[in-house]
């Protein structure tokens, strides 16, 4: 398998007028990140995945970008500067800003899960979870059956607001998973809570 020598999404930010610094921290994050859950992979079996991002804050093309590092194949011949190695995992990442008040998301369904699981209905389904007042917003037009953004921002008017939904979506995105059979915890392990999986850092 050849490693990963065009990065859309990197240059679709670049081209967007965000500063190449930003876009390599989200990078580099996406990165380091996919490594680790390639690894938490191997070890537990775990198909899905969601987590936080720091680097992208609430911009969406940024948070793509850091996606697109996560699911970069390295170099084989420099094993060392081994990052991504995650495409094989379906993931549902989140960033967030405190002074704009506004989260961003991105899900991505991996192949061998088309079957199972729509990026698409992913994010809506997160949108429109009631937990804790709810998170809001909707999934871009532009979203896929394998690869969905969207940018919510707090709207205290109908009750949405940032510091609740900054937390709620997490648990609303491994709550759908959940509800499909595709979230892994100490609870379907038949080791006695013996899961890789469950002591990760979701």
């Amino acid at each position: 398998m050849s490693f990963t020598t065009e990065w859309p999404k990197q240059d679709a930010a670049i081209a967007a007028g965000i500063a190449e610094k930003k876009v390599a921290k989200a990078l580099k994050e996406g990165g380091k990140k996919g490594v680790e859950i390639e690894g938490a992979a191997d070890m537990s079996g775990l198909t899905c995945f969601c987590t936080r991002m720091q680097e992208a804050g609430d911009s969406v093309e940024l948070l793509e970008v850091s996606m697109e590092g996560m699911n970069a194949i390295p170099d084989p011949s420099n094993e060392e500067e081994r990052k991504g190695c995650s495409g094989h995992i379906s993931k549902l990442i989140i960033s967030s800003n405190d002074e704009t008040k506004k989260i961003a998301m991105v899900a991505y369904v991996a192949e061998q899960l088309k079957d199972q699981l729509n990026a698409t209905e992913w994010m809506k389904a997160v949108c429109d979870t009631d937990l804790g007042g709810g998170v809001g917003g909707a999934p871009a037009e532009s979203s896929t059956a394998t690869w969905a953004t969207c940018q919510v921002s707090e709207d205290t008017a109908n009750g949405k607001f940032y510091l609740k939904f900054k937390d709620n979506a997490l648990s609303a995105a491994i709550g759908y998973l959940r509800e499909k059979g595709l979230f892994l915890d100490d609870s379907d392990s038949d080791d006695d809570g013996d899961n890789p999986a469950a002591d990760f850092e979701w």
